[in-house]
């Protein structure tokens, strides 16, 4: 082996070693809450079928905290206030998390810094988060003329004004996909529920489904969450197959 040749193989090896270790980090979610002091926080894991508690902490009197997190895959956790609301995070090992914002109406007061994945992720629940007090807005306004004249006018305008923001959530779903397709925040983005049922459907837009799935096997096959997506994609597929034939 020439010189050259040892050089460029010893980088490589060297490369390989710090992607090695770099999986091997921890990750880590930190920040300060004020108005939190002496509050609980809970972290806990989504898994493909269940969310199971992994860890939590006091607050301390100027509001921090920090969460080390022994992680080998990309993953979902969740930071759940007192409240009950949570706050949901996409992680890889060595991911550094930092929260800043106020404890007080957690999650919505909250800013999330960190990886341009898990960023990505935010983004989508802030958009979503708007369009969801919409629906509530509008929601209250048929309770609180449910017993005045003209109601039943108001709730045909009100339906047409429901139909844009569930069409404006759907367009923006299928853009962010479009755009991220290898990313397990599309994971969340499929399955996330708007109201009462995921806006994008398995039965109506499997090919959204399908997708994903391959993006994502061709970058995290190993990982659970993607092995649980590609199954459920099998079997969609496999009814549509049955419904076909009948």
């Amino acid at each position: 082996m020439t010189k050259t040749a040892l050089i460029f193989a010893f980088a490589i090896l060297m490369v390989f070693t710090a992607c090695h270790r770099e999986s091997r980090l921890p990750a880590t979610i930190q920040g300060r809450l004020p108005g939190g002091a002496g509050m609980k926080l809970i972290l806990e894991e989504m898994d493909t079928h269940a969310i199971h508690p992994f860890d939590s902490i006091t607050l301390d009197p100027a509001g921090f905290f920090t969460f080390k997190i022994p992680i080998t895959s990309a993953g979902f956790w969740t930071l759940r206030a007192p409240s009950g609301k949570i706050l949901t995070l996409l992680l890889y090992p060595g991911d550094r998390i930092e929260l800043a914002g106020s404890f007080i109406d957690f999650p919505d007061r909250v800013q999330v810094k960190g990886p341009e994945e898990a960023m990505r992720l935010q983004e989508f629940f802030s958009f979503t988060r708007k369009q969801e007090k919409q629906v509530d807005s509008l929601e209250m306004m048929l309770i609180a003329f449910q017993d005045q004249e003209g109601y039943y006018e108001l709730t045909q305008k009100i339906d047409t004004l429901f139909k844009k923001i569930w069409d404006k959530q759907r367009g923006y779903e299928m853009e962010f996909i479009r755009k991220y397709p290898s990313s397990p925040a599309s994971l969340i983005v499929l399955n996330y529920a708007f109201g009462l049922s995921p806006v994008l459907s398995p039965q109506e837009d499997l090919e959204w489904y399908m997708r994903v799935d391959s993006a994502l096997q061709l970058t995290l096959s190993d990982n659970k969450h993607v092995k649980y997506h590609h199954q459920r994609v099998g079997e969609y597929l496999r009814n549509q197959g049955k419904k076909s034939d009948e």
